[in-house]
C-alpha cells in the first residue's frame, strides 16, 4: 500500500490556484505545428510556457505557494534549492509580493539562470554538486535562518500552481488526446494531469524523462519511491534522482505512460522547435518533442499537445546544438 503525508490537490484546489495567479499572469498561448504535426503524422500542438515573464512555468506554483503564506513568514523571508528555473520563479515572485529571497543553486547551475535570479535582487548561495545536495543544504540554512522553505516540486500549493497550466489546456484544446510532459521532480506532470484526467474525457498522460536519471519511471515500476544515481546531461531542468512524495503518488495515478530520451535526441528537438516551430525551448522543455518522436509515437493519439515547459537555454548549448546542427 502505498502511504502519502500530505494530500495532493484536487481540481478545485487548482482552480483556486489559479484565481490567485491570473492577476499576474495571462493564460499561454497553445498553438498548432504544421511542419512538426507533418512529421508526426499527428495533430501536434504546442502548450508555450516559454511566453511567461520569466519564460518557465515555474512561476506558477511560485505565485501561488506564496500567496498561501501567512504574514509572518512572509516578514521572516523565504529559500528554494533549485537547479535555476525554480529559484529564478521564486527570486521574481518574491521581488512582486515585496518578500526576502534566499536561493540555493549546485554549484554547476547555468550561470545565465543564476544571473536571473541575482537580478531579482535574491540572495544566492552555491552549494552541492546536484539538486539533491542543494536541497539538504537549503534546509539547513532555512533552519538556522528561521526561513520559510518553497519546495520545488512536492508541495501541494506548488502542483496546484503548476496545474493551472493543465486548465487552460483543458479550455484550449478540449479535443486533444493525448498530451506530453517533462519530468524532473514531477511537479508539472502532477498538476495538469490532475487537472487533465478531471477535465477531458479519455485523455491521456505521458511523461518525457531522461535516460540520465529516470527515476520517476524507475520508482513506478517498482511501485514505491526508487532513487537513481544520476548521470550527466544537458537537462538542468531534469535532475531529480528521487521523486517526491506527492509527485509519485499523482504519477503513480494518473500517467498513461514514460519515455526516455537522450542528450541528443534533446539536442536535436531544441534544434527543430527553433527551425520548424519558431520556439526557443531549453532542454526539459524540448524532451516532450523528443519522446512523442521515440516509442510514445505509437502511444500518443492523433491530437497531442506537447507542453513546451521552458526556454531559459544557456548560450553556449544552444550555440553548441546550433553548430553541430545547423547545415
Amino acid at each position: 500500500m502505498v502511504r502519502v503525508t500530505a494530500t495532493l490537490p484536487t481540481l478545485r484546489d487548482i482552480e483556486r490556484a489559479e484565481a490567485r495567479i491570473r492577476r499576474f499572469i495571462p493564460p499561454t498561448p497553445l498553438e498548432h505545428s504544421t511542419r512538426l504535426s507533418e512529421e508526426l503524422g499527428k495533430d501536434v500542438r504546442l502548450k508555450l510556457e516559454v511566453f511567461h515573464p520569466i519564460r518557465v512555468f515555474k512561476i506558477r506554483g511560485a505565485l501561488n505557494r506564496l500567496q498561501t503564506l501567512g504574514d509572518s513568514a512572509l516578514r521572516l523571508g523565504v529559500i528554494t534549492a533549485s537547479s535555476g528555473n525554480h529559484g529564478f520563479a521564486v527570486a521574481y515572485v518574491s521581488r512582486l509580493l515585496g518578500v526576502k529571497a534566499t536561493v540555493c543553486v549546485p554549484v554547476n547551475a547555468n550561470t545565465q539562470k543564476v544571473d536571473a535570479i541575482l537580478e531579482q535582487g535574491a540572495e544566492v548561495i552555491q552549494a552541492g554538486s546536484g539538486y539533491d545536495e542543494t536541497y539538504t543544504h537549503a534546509r539547513e540554512v532555512a533552519s538556522k535562518r528561521g526561513l520559510t522553505f518553497i519546495p520545488a516540486f512536492d508541495d501541494p500549493e506548488i502542483i496546484a500552481g503548476q496545474g493551472t497550466c493543465g486548465l487552460e489546456m483543458a479550455r484550449q484544446a478540449p479535443d486533444m488526446d493525448s498530451a506530453v510532459v517533462a519530468i524532473g521532480g514531477g511537479g508539472l506532470i502532477s498538476g495538469i494531469s490532475i487537472a487533465l484526467k478531471e477535465s477531458v474525457r479519455g485523455v491521456k498522460v505521458f511523461g518525457a524523462e531522461t535516460f540520465a536519471i529516470p527515476s520517476m519511471q524507475e520508482s513506478l515500476k517498482a511501485g514505491r519511491r526508487v532513487s537513481v544515481t544520476p548521470q550527466k546531461t544537458i537537462a538542468d531542468g531534469m535532475q531529480a534522482s528521487t521523486p517526491g512524495e506527492l509527485t509519485f503518488e499523482a504519477c503513480r495515478r494518473n500517467l498513461d505512460g514514460i519515455d526516455l530520451v537522450s542528450d541528443e535526441e534533446i539536442e536535436d528537438a531544441i534544434f527543430d522547435l527553433l527551425v520548424k516551430a519558431r520556439v526557443l525551448a531549453e532542454p526539459a522543455g524540448a524532451s516532450p518533442l523528443a519522446a512523442a518522436r521515440g516509442p510514445l509515437n505509437g502511444k500518443v493519439g492523433e491530437k497531442v499537445v506537447l507542453v513546451i515547459s521552458g526556454g531559459n537555454i544557456s548560450a553556449s548549448l544552444l550555440s553548441s546544438v546550433l553548430r553541430k546542427r545547423a547545415t
